[in-house]
């Protein structure tokens, strides 16, 4: 991997197209190194975080949830935003509870991805959670979501079989079951 000590790209100019809920647009005038100009748009985020709640017995809670933009059910791990600077350990708790009525006993960091860099600064930070205990699951008015259980064995044929088609469930079922005591 290349080292760079000065930024590769320099911003002439900025502007805001579009300030929302989730997402900001910006465009931007720039240079790259070779002296070229060009535009960039970036969706700006807060970043995220995603939780894979693994029961007592090993099975794993996920949610099937409809994605408006792609306008189908899909399933993925419990996740939400990052609000007003959290840190992710705290959103990570939080939609733990509001998606699938579970509080963590143990809450471990176990991977961090940008979910479409080329376009979007959205940061992702998946946790393992375990020693889970039940509370009063509260999720969101907008949310249409199913709790799903999956046994490791239904992860791994579920990942071999390309069922999963978010990028954070990916990752972090890779993740569980590449690192899995037993």
């Amino acid at each position: 991997m290349r080292e760079h000590s000065k930024p590769l790209h320099t911003l002439n100019r900025r502007r805001e197209i579009y300030r929302g809920k989730i997402v900001n647009l910006l465009v931007d005038d720039i240079t790259t190194s070779q002296g070229i100009d060009t535009v960039r748009e970036v969706f700006q985020h807060p970043g995220g975080a995603a939780v894979v709640p693994v029961l007592a017995g090993g099975d794993v809670l996920l949610v099937r949830q409809f994605r408006y933009p792609m306008q189908e059910y899909l399933l993925e791990l419990p996740a939400g935003k990052i609000d007003g600077g959290e840190p992710p350990e705290v959103t990570a708790a939080r939609e733990l509870s509001e998606e699938v009525g579970y509080k963590a006993g143990r809450l471990t960091k176990i991977a961090e991805c940008y979910s479409t860099p080329g376009f979007c600064d959205e940061k992702l930070h998946i946790f393992l959670a375990e020693d889970l205990s039940p509370v009063q699951a509260c999720g969101d008015d907008d949310e249409d979501l199913e709790i799903v259980r999956l046994t490791r064995a239904e992860l791994q044929r579920h990942l071999q079989t390309g069922q999963f088609r978010d990028a954070k469930t990916i990752v972090g079922i890779q993740h569980l079951l590449l690192h899995s005591r037993g």
